[in-house]
C-alpha cells in the first residue's frame, strides 16, 4: 500500500460515517494461554500531536481519550473523522481513529489509519505496536512480528509491543520467546497485573506450577477485580494443599460473581477434601443450575456430587460446550485394510497418578508387537524408545505441536489415558488425530464430546441400559476395564500394625479413598460399625489436617471417641499397598469409589466391602470384585453394605476363608490376569478399527472373552445399575 493511496484512503475514512454497531463483531481470538492487554493512548512512547504538525487542544484529547477508554468507539471515531477535516497532519487524532477501527474491527480502515499515523510519527512506538495488533488480526504474525519489534527499536519499554508480541509468539507455538516477552514486560510494569497473568499461564502450561502460583497471587494483589487471576490462583493454591486458602479466594469471586458456577463447584470440592459437609447443603441451593451456564466447571469438582449420571452428562455436555471442546474434526476416511501393525497412541499427563502410570507400564511392553506399534505422548519425564514403544515428549507444548507430531506419526487409534489431565487433551482429540479415538477412563465418566469415538469401560461399570450416560459409544471389556497389576510382590516391604500405630489386638477397618469421597451417608455407617464392634478402629489415609480435625469432630459428635480413628503417614506406592496387609477390611466409599485405592487393596490380599451404585464413578469396585471373583463382598444397598461389614467383624472364620479366597484368586481371576487383560483390549481396538476399515460409524461394542463368548445376561445382571433412587451424598 503506497503512502499516497493510503492518504486517499485516509482521506476517503474522514467523509464517510464510521461503521456503525461493530462494537458486538470483534472475534475472541485469544489463544488458550493468553488475554490481551487494550493498547495505551497515555504514558511511555505514546504519539505526541504536536510532532504530527498540528497541536490539539490538550482537553480535546483528553475528552477523546476517555471516550476510547470507555469503550465508545464509536462517538470517539466520529469525533475524530470531524476534527481531522482540519487537522489533516495531527497524527494523534489518525491514531486513535485506527484504533477505534480496530476496536469494531474494520481491520482495512484501521490499518490505513494507522500507515497515515506512523507517516506523521514515526517516532510513535504505539502506533507501530497498534499496526501490529491489525496485522496479527489479519493472520500475519510474521508482519505484526516485525512491527512490534519496529515500536520495541523506538521504546525497548512499549508495553502494547512486549505483550502483543509475546501473544503473537504465543499464536505460533513460540513459547520459549513468549515467555521471555512477558518478562521483560513485566521488568517494565512489575504491577500490571495482565502481564502477570499471561506469564503465570505459560509457566503453568510448562509446569512450573511454584512460579505460576507466585505470579497468579501478584496478579491478584495488584487488581483484586481480576477474576480469571483469582481463581487460577485458588486452583493451585489447593492443589498445593491449602484447601483453606483457595476457598477464600473462591469466595471473594463468589462476593462479586455469585452465579460463578466454575468457582462454586471448586469450593464445593476443596470444602468436600476438607470434610466440610457443609458443602451439602450449599450445593443443595445450587444444584438446579451448577455446571450448567458461564465458564465451564471443572469436571473433577463435579464428579463427586451426587450419583446421578443423567445430570452428570448433560453436565459434561455443557463443560465441552463452553469452548473448551467446541470444534470436533470429522472422521478420518476409513483405511482399505488393517495395516500390519495397528500404531496405537496413548496420551499421559506430567499431573498424571500413579495409577494411570502404572497401567500404561503394564501395557507398553506387553502389547503384540507384531501386530501393534506403540507411541506414547507425555509430559512426564522422557523416557528412551524400546523396541515397538515409541515415546514423544510433550512437556510444555501447544495442541497445535502436539496435535502435528501425531498426526506426523499416523496413528490409527488415539487412546487418552490423562481425561482432563493434560493442559491440552482435549483440544488435541478435538483436533481429530487418528481415525479411532478413545477415552480410557482416567476420569470415570463421560467425557461430554463427540471428540472421542468411544469409551473404555464393561459390563458392570456400563451394564445394558447405561448407555444413554455416555456421549461416547461403548468398549465393553469382558472382565474389568482396569487391570490389576501392580506391585504384588510386596516382599521387600513388610508392615506390622505397630509400625502403622495400629492396636495389634483391633479388628481395622480401614478406607484408603480420598477424603473428598467421604460424606456423612458413609461416615454414619463406619461410627455405627466401630461403636457395635467393641476394640475396633477405623483407619484412614493421611488426609489434609482440617479433614482430619473435622472427621474426629464428626465421631465425636456421634459418640465415638476421636481415638479411634488413625490416620495413616504418608507413604510409597508399594509401602501403602503393603501395609494394607494388616487391616481387616476395606470399607469402600459410595459416590465416588475408592478407585486406585480398593485396587491396591485388593492385589495386597485386603478385601474390600462395595456397594454398586449408578454412576461410573460408584461402579469401579464392582468392577473390580466381579472381575476378582468376589462378588460376595459386593453390596445392592446401603443396609447390606452395613450389615455384611458387621457380620464379618462377628464371623472371622468367615472374613478368613475370604481372604484366603482371595489370594487364590490372585492366581486365576481376570483382575489379577494383566496378559489376559491386554489380549481383552487389543481384541477390543481390532474391532472397532474393523468397523472403521469398512467404513462402519461407531457402535456400542461387547468384546468377547477369549473363547469368543460374552458374559451371560445373568452375570451382567447380578451387578447391574440399581433402577431405585440414586445414591446420593447429601
Amino acid at each position: 500500500m503506497t503512502l499516497a493511496h493510503t492518504d486517499q484512503q485516509a482521506t476517503d475514512l474522514t467523509q464517510t460515517t464510521p461503521i456503525a454497531g461493530a462494537t458486538q463483531r470483534e472475534a475472541q481470538v485469544t489463544p488458550p494461554l493468553t488475554m490481551q492487554i487494550s493498547g495505551r493512548l497515555s504514558g511511555r512512547g505514546r504519539s505526541q500531536p504536536q510532532q504530527g504538525g498540528v497541536n490539539l487542544d490538550p482537553e480535546v484529547q483528553e475528552q477523546l481519550t476517555a471516550l476510547f477508554q470507555h469503550g465508545q468507539y464509536q462517538q470517539a471515531a466520529t469525533r475524530c473523522a470531524e476534527l481531522l477535516k482540519t487537522r489533516r497532519k495531527c497524527a494523534f487524532l489518525w491514531e486513535l481513529l485506527g484504533r477505534c477501527q480496530l476496536a469494531q474491527t474494520a481491520l482495512d480502515e484501521a490499518a490505513t489509519c494507522l500507515n497515515k499515523a506512523c507517516e506523521l510519527n514515526p517516532a510513535s512506538s504505539t502506533t507501530f505496536a497498534a499496526m501490529g495488533d491489525v496485522y496479527r488480526r489479519q493472520n500475519r504474525p510474521e508482519d505484526a512480528i516485525a512491527l512490534y519489534k519496529k515500536a520495541l527499536s523506538l521504546d525497548p519499554a512499549c508495553l502494547p509491543a512486549l505483550n502483543n508480541l509475546g501473544n503473537t509468539l504465543l499464536d505460533l507455538d513460540r513459547i520459549i520467546e513468549a515467555d521471555q516477552c512477558f518478562a521483560t514486560a513485566i521488568d517494565q510494569a512489575p504491577d500490571n497485573a495482565q502481564l502477570l497473568y499471561n506469564r503465570a499461564n505459560i509457566q503453568r502450561h510448562l509446569g512450573n506450577i511454584g512460579i505460576a502460583r507466585d505470579l497468579y497471587g501478584q496478579a491478584a494483589r495488584f487488581a483484586p477485580g481480576f477474576l480469571e487471576a483469582r481463581y487460577n490462583l485458588a486452583q493451585l493454591t489447593g492443589q498445593d494443599g491449602n484447601q483453606t486458602e483457595a476457598i477464600r479466594h473462591l469466595d471473594q469471586i463468589l462476593l462479586a460473581r455469585p452465579a460463578d458456577d466454575r468457582a462454586r463447584a471448586l469450593k464445593l470440592r476443596m470444602m468436600a477434601e476438607l470434610c466440610d459437609w457443609r458443602w451439602l447443603d450449599e450445593y443443595g441451593d445450587h444444584r438446579r443450575h451448577l455446571g450448567l451456564r458461564g465458564s465451564a466447571c471443572a469436571p473433577q469438582a463435579l464428579l463427586g456430587l451426587e450419583d446421578n449420571p443423567d445430570l452428570m452428562r448433560i453436565r459434561m455436555q455443557a463443560h465441552a460446550n463452553a469452548g473448551l471442546q467446541s470444534e470436533t474434526s470429522p472422521q478420518k476416511p476409513p483405511a482399505q485394510t488393517r495395516p500390519r501393525r495397528l500404531k496405537i497412541g496413548y496420551f499421559i499427563s506430567a499431573s498424571q497418578d500413579l495409577d494411570a502410570l502404572r497401567l500404561l507400564d503394564s501395557l507398553l511392553m506387553r502389547h503384540d508387537q507384531n501386530r501393534f506399534a506403540v507411541y506414547v505422548y507425555s509430559a512426564s519425564t522422557p523416557r528412551a524408545d524400546v523396541g515397538h514403544v515409541h515415546h514423544r515428549n510433550i512437556r510444555g507444548l501447544s495442541a497445535t505441536t502436539i496435535k502435528t507430531q501425531a498426526v506426523a506419526d499416523e496413528l490409527d487409534i488415539a487412546v487418552d489415558l490423562t481425561s482432563f489431565g493434560l493442559e491440552a487433551d482435549t483440544t488435541v482429540f478435538s483436533a481429530r488425530i487418528a481415525p479411532v479415538q478413545i477415552a480410557m477412563p482416567g476420569f470415570p465418566g463421560t467425557m461430554g464430546t463427540p471428540a472421542y469415538d468411544y469409551m473404555l469401560g464393561d459390563t458392570v461399570t456400563c451394564p445394558p441400559g447405561s448407555e444413554r450416560y455416555y456421549e461416547e459409544h461403548l468398549i465393553r471389556m469382558p472382565h474389568s476395564y482396569q487391570s490389576g497389576t501392580g506391585f504384588q510382590d510386596l516382599s521387600g516391604h513388610q508392615f506390622s500394625r505397630h509400625d502403622c500405630g495400629l492396636p495389634d489386638d483391633a479388628f481395622v477397618f480401614c478406607s484408603f479413598a480420598a477424603s473428598h469421597a467421604v460424606t456423612p451417608k458413609e461416615f454414619d455407617i463406619w461410627m455405627r460399625l466401630l461403636a457395635k464392634t467393641e476394640g475396633s478402629v477405623l483407619w484412614l489415609p493421611d488426609y489434609p489436617e482440617q479433614a482430619q480435625a473435622a472427621l474426629c469432630l464428626a465421631a465425636e459428635d456421634r459418640k465415638v471417641s476421636a481415638d479411634r480413628i488413625v490416620f495413616a503417614t504418608a507413604a510409597t506406592g508399594e509401602e501403602r499397598m503393603a501395609r494394607c496387609m494388616v487391616a481387616d477390611l476395606f470399607l469402600d466409599t459410595m459416590t465416588m469409589n475408592a478407585g486406585p485405592a480398593a485396587r491396591d487393596a485388593l492385589c495386597a490380599g485386603l478385601p474390600v466391602l462395595s456397594v454398586a451404585g449408578r454412576q461410573f464413578a460408584a461402579r469401579t469396585s464392582a468392577s473390580l470384585l466381579t472381575a476378582a471373583g468376589l462378588k460376595e463382598l459386593l453390596a445392592t444397598t446401603v443396609q447390606e453394605y452395613e450389615a455384611h461389614a458387621l457380620e464379618l467383624t462377628r464371623d472371622r472364620d468367615q472374613l478368613m476363608a475370604l481372604r484366603a479366597k482371595l489370594r487364590m484368586m490372585q492366581a486365576k481371576a481376570p483382575l489379577f490376569d494383566t496378559a489376559r487383560y491386554i489380549r481383552d483390549l487389543e481384541r477390543g481396538f481390532d474391532l472397532v478399527f474393523d468397523r472403521h476399515c469398512k467404513g462402519l460409524m461407531p457402535q456400542h461394542v461387547d468384546v468377547p472373552t477369549e473363547d469368543g463368548l460374552l458374559l451371560s445376561a445373568g452375570e451382567r445382571l447380578a451387578v447391574a445399575a440399581p433402577t431405585s433412587a440414586p445414591v446420593h451424598a447429601a
